[in-house]
């Protein structure tokens, strides 16, 4: 994008050699906590809290990049799939912040995974082209409060959530997924409520036509999708952003793909 940061050019055509389904919604509290129970006998609760959004419904959050992998590994076993992760240890509990080691993904496994960072955009813009994927460009946009309230009919983000305070327990934190109105795709809370976890390390741009990008080698793993505390610049289907291992916030949380056979 033009519209945005430094590290979102310079624009490129992405291809893709395999169509992909992506989760509907960002994993929720109940799914995560079915999945990740049943798996490991020593799972730890993440830290969800009253403040910041609780329930089966809400968005699963305070995950570590290596919690949401061993998610997906659980959900592959769950569902007679193979896995697409493989490590040599888990540093940390499972569920409580965990890094993976020596961690490796397997794209041609049919299981569960993190959307790569050019899978997650595609499926974001929901084919369309400008900067929101209900059809408006960033800057001078929102220059009104109808904007705000336009803005707020797509996605939870500062302007009916942060910005009320943490008093507000009503509007406050995260809101329960697909309590807004969903892309081109169908697919709900691609741009806000909670920040999603990306397979890809950190990788800068390249103006040459690239075919199944998936990152690079590096110490940052990606999040997209701005959240419920970012402003409209933030939640612009091109902006990137990503975190430092240990580096985490209760803005952060996932949801998976699989490729088509």
């Amino acid at each position: 994008s033009e519209n945005g940061f430094a590290d979102e050019l310079p624009i490129h055509q992405v291809s893709f050699t395999s169509d992909f389904w992506m989760d509907i919604t960002e994993v929720t509290q109940a799914d995560y906590d079915e999945v990740m129970g049943n798996a490991f006998p020593e799972y730890f609760t993440p830290s969800w809290r009253e403040t910041y959004g609780v329930g089966d419904n809400y968005p699963a959050y305070e995950l570590e990049w290596g919690d949401a992998a061993l998610y997906c590994n659980a959900r592959s076993k769950r569902d007679g799939l193979d896995t697409v992760y493989t490590y040599s240890s888990i540093d940390g509990t499972p569920g409580g912040l965990c890094q993976l080691v020596d961690v490796v993904t397997d794209f041609s496994a049919n299981g569960y995974r993190m959307p790569t960072e050019a899978e997650w955009e595609f499926a974001c813009r929901g084919n369309v082209g400008t900067d929101f994927y209900w059809n408006r460009d960033f800057d001078p946009y929102p220059a009104t409060e109808a904007d705000s309230i336009e803005i707020g009919e797509y996605t939870v983000w500062s302007g009916n959530s942060w910005s009320y305070g943490i008093d507000d327990t009503e509007h406050y934190g995260n809101h329960p997924v697909a309590s807004k109105s969903p892309n081109g795709f169908g697919l709900y809370d691609m741009c806000g409520n909670i920040s999603e976890w990306i397979n890809d390390w950190y990788e800068e741009y390249s103006a040459e036509s690239i075919t199944d990008p998936r990152g690079g080698e590096n110490t940052w793993h990606m999040a997209r999708g701005g959240s419920w505390g970012n402003d409209p610049i933030y939640l612009r289907s091109a902006n990137r952003t990503f975190d430092a291992p240990g580096y985490f916030y209760a803005y952060v949380g996932f949801r998976t793909v699989r490729m088509v056979p």
